[in-house]
């Protein structure tokens, strides 16, 4: 998929997704045409790149050092080198509202609800990264199962399971007057469940992780030994 990324000029090895995923937000972006956006997790700036030229107005949000680049390199863009909870207090301090959103900042189950519930009330659309996490994913639905603006679909796009683990993934949530789960089609069935139910017999690993562990184990029970050996010798 590298060769597509290349024919289609979206190659970038610092924007951390799919090539579904980026031609979906890229796609969304050209038809939203947003006046302003709010990126939470700039990381080295992959997406901003498009969130700028499609926007007229952004805001990119992250702890790392590097978020500072952005207002450097577009004229369009704000850098707000905080975190996630400190900058929804800014938002809702300033009274700011935004078209669009994208969440992809903390993958903690409680990180992720705290940053789409602090969003809801001031962001038209929502995008959500790694939705097919299973971190992720709950700390989606425990913002979104009970709110009452917007409607919501966790797979707008699926994943796959990559080698380490189940990543990847784009949520969407939109405000509506029939706020909720919604389905596109009757009857629709989620991918998901059956991904995390394959992830879950992935064996390798797990392998990997208690190889790991043992080796680091055995390491310091080495060392505990050199230390009472040499307590013995007098050394």
């Amino acid at each position: 998929m590298f060769e597509l990324e290349q024919k289609i000029g979206i190659a970038n090895s610092d924007w951390l997704m799919s090539v579904r995923e980026k031609l979906g937000i890229i796609g969304l972006l050209e038809l939203l045409r947003p006046k302003s956006t709010i990126e939470f997790g700039y990381h080295r700036g992959g997406a901003t790149k498009w969130l700028s030229k499609y926007s007229e107005k952004v805001i990119t949000v992250d702890v790392n050092e590097f978020v500072g680049q952005a207002a450097i390199d577009y004229s369009n863009a704000q850098a707000w080198n905080c975190s996630t909870t400190q900058a929804i207090e800014r938002i809702k301090n300033e009274k700011l509202s935004f078209d669009l959103a994208i969440v992809d900042a903390d993958h903690s189950r409680k990180a992720v609800t705290s940053d789409v519930s602090g969003l809801l009330d001031h962001v038209d659309i929502i995008l959500m990264h790694d939705s097919c996490n299973p971190e992720c994913r709950r700390g989606m639905v425990d913002a979104l199962s009970k709110q009452t603006s917007h409607a919501y679909c966790l797979d707008f796009i699926s994943s796959t399971i990559k080698h380490d683990g189940l990543w990847g993934g784009l949520g969407i949530a939109y405000q509506s007057q029939n706020a909720g789960l919604v389905e596109e089609f009757a009857g629709q069935v989620s991918p998901y469940p059956w991904l995390a139910l394959q992830n879950s017999f992935r064996l390798l690993p797990k392998i990997k992780a208690a190889k790991m562990k043992c080796s680091a184990c055995m390491k310091s029970f080495i060392n505990q030994l050199r230390i009472v050996t040499g307590k013995c010798l007098g050394r």
